[in-house]
């Protein structure tokens, strides 16, 4: 089961800041804070391998706050 601190760590491991982690609200599009083209596949990518989903491109546009990838990941488990 998904919770919001796991996904934080998940963001803290592909390289965005921890002032900006921190700042991250469960309900807050992610786009508002900023990650450069590289960081959301590489969430996608960390978020698929830590809970045995696979986000496709659709779901992946689907996805935009931390509640929606946990909803998303309760669904698939």
């Amino acid at each position: 089961m998904a919770n919001i601190n796991e996904l934080k760590e998940l963001l803290l491991g592909i390289g965005v800041e921890a002032e900006v982690v921190n700042t991250v609200t469960p309900t807050a599009a992610l786009s508002q804070y900023n990650f450069d083209s590289l960081d959301w596949p590489a969430f996608i990518v960390a978020v698929e391998n830590r809970y045995g989903v696979k986000i496709s491109d659709g779901d992946s546009l689907r996805l935009k706050t931390l509640n929606d990838f946990i909803q998303f990941i309760e669904a698939e488990a």
